[in-house]
């Protein structure tokens, strides 16, 4: 009688000889058919044929396809001359990659691949080397966002000295060294003209400074001051160009008067500063003492210029003077997509993003270089909840925290919830707490604080 195995192994030399590789690999493997001499003789078969398609991945830069391709011939055929030549070639491949990763400045994305090798447990000449190359300038990158230059061409010098064949690494760190240069000249500009109150020099200063390093907290800390100062003589003496409103108002000539609705600034260090608005309805308008818009922007743009409101899942524009969404002007009220751009009167623009798909909450970016009064870097339409943490969806992206935060709504309060414990106003509590108006948050990682705006709006915060 045929034994059942020869039949199995017939079938998948067949595949074999088709071309069906992966077929004739999972017959092999599956049917246990290895422990055959017939079987086994098909497996360096079958091998010779995966490490061929090994090292072609390699050539197409595919190299996820390519170890997996080593993986399966050496489970099947174990280490033969023939995997060993390919394994050399994929390794090189790789370390190739990396490399080219590492010198366009993906430097995240080569820790990735890199990681990947070592999970695999693939035992590759110089991978701890570049691994801990990649680390170094991924800290370096770390540094010179806040401002910290000498630090940063410390860690780049050390990674030269790991390798220093590697020529980007001494380009990289010779353009560490020139903006080091570059902020000394500038901090020290910039605190002359704050000593001396010439904000005028002081914002110009610290939005160079901000170029270089963008999360500088000298540099943002006078830029805010510097706008609190030019910004206030700007809306006194700005005459607001007249422009057609779409809306008919009950009393041609004047505007209606508006309350802010609840709203609080919150202050991530190392990351920025955000103007949050709770309310469903928020009024864009121009920023000038008593105007009481929720959205209070320095720039060319009228007192009351849009409103935005959260209806059910999404938001709608309302605009009350020339507006235009994603080029268009708009005169009716129009939804808004992820993505947007907002351009009110002439030259001030946002875009609207949705970047959490599990919250209601949106966020206003500034394209232009405006700001609002007081200053922020950007708005928060606070729905139920806003995420704070490293992933690019969150609401607020913070790169080197390592887990997300939350601050939430319930029972008409704000509460924050965080993985690990955390200090609200110098009180320990296991994860989760409630907020006040000029609360401050520490977490093992992370610190951020709340300022209260004008009081009369914002007690109770809800």
């Amino acid at each position: 009688m045929f034994q059942t195995w020869r039949l199995k192994v017939r079938e998948a030399e067949e595949a074999l000889n088709a071309g069906r590789l992966n077929e004739a690999h999972q017959s092999l493997v599956s049917n246990d058919l290895t422990q055959f001499l017939p079987g086994k003789r098909l497996a360096a078969r079958i091998a010779t044929r995966l490490a061929e398609r090994a090292q072609q991945s390699a050539c197409d830069a595919d190299l996820t396809a390519g170890w997996r391709d080593l993986q399966a011939a050496t489970d099947v055929a174990g280490e033969t001359p023939e995997l060993l030549a390919a394994r050399r070639v994929l390794a090189e491949s790789s370390l190739r990659q990396a490399e080219k990763l590492l010198s366009s400045g993906d430097t995240a994305r080569a820790i990735g691949k890199l990681e990947e090798l070592q999970k695999a447990g693939h035992a590759i000449p110089r991978l701890d080397t570049l691994m801990q190359i990649a680390r170094r300038m991924l800290s370096a990158e770390h540094l010179g966002r806040r401002g910290k230059f000498s630090d940063a061409e410390a860690q780049l010098s050390a990674a030269v000295a790991l390798e220093p064949s590697l020529h980007f690494l001494e380009a990289k760190r010779t353009l560490c060294h020139q903006k080091l240069t570059r902020s000394r000249e500038l901090t020290a500009d910039l605190h002359r003209a704050i000593s001396d109150s010439a904000w005028s020099d002081a914002l110009s200063l610290a939005d160079s400074l901000l170029e270089l390093a963008p999360e500088s907290q000298l540099a943002r800390d006078a830029r805010r001051r510097a706008w609190a100062k030019v910004g206030t003589r700007l809306a006194d003496s700005y005459q607001p160009k007249q422009t057609q409103e779409w809306i008919p108002s009950r009393h041609p000539g004047k505007e209606q008067p508006v309350t802010a609705g609840p709203r609080f600034v919150l202050w991530v260090d190392g990351v920025g500063g955000y103007l949050v608005c709770l309310a469903e309805e928020v009024v864009i308008g121009q920023a000038v003492d008593g105007n009481g818009v929720d959205i209070p922007i320095l720039g060319d743009l009228s007192r009351r210029h849009a409103r935005i409101r959260r209806e059910g899942e999404g938001y709608v524009l309302d605009p009350l003077h020339a507006v235009r969404v994603a080029g268009r002007p708009v005169q009716t009220k129009t939804l808004l997509n992820d993505g947007d751009e907002i351009e009110l009167g002439e030259g001030i623009r946002l875009q609207f993003r949705r970047p959490h798909s599990l919250s209601g909450s949106a966020r206003l970016d500034f394209v232009s270089r405006h700001r609002t009064q007081p200053w922020a870097d950007g708005v928060l339409l606070m729905a139920e909840s806003c995420v704070l943490g490293p992933r690019w969806q969150n609401h607020v992206v913070c790169r080197d925290w390592s887990g997300d935060v939350v601050l939430y709504r319930q029972d008409d309060e704000l509460y924050c919830r965080a993985m690990d414990s955390i200090e609200i106003d110098g009180a320990l509590c296991d994860g989760r707490g409630r907020l006040d108006v000029n609360s401050h948050v520490v977490g093992s990682d992370f610190s951020m604080s709340l300022e209260e705006l004008d009081k009369c709006s914002i007690q109770p915060l809800l």
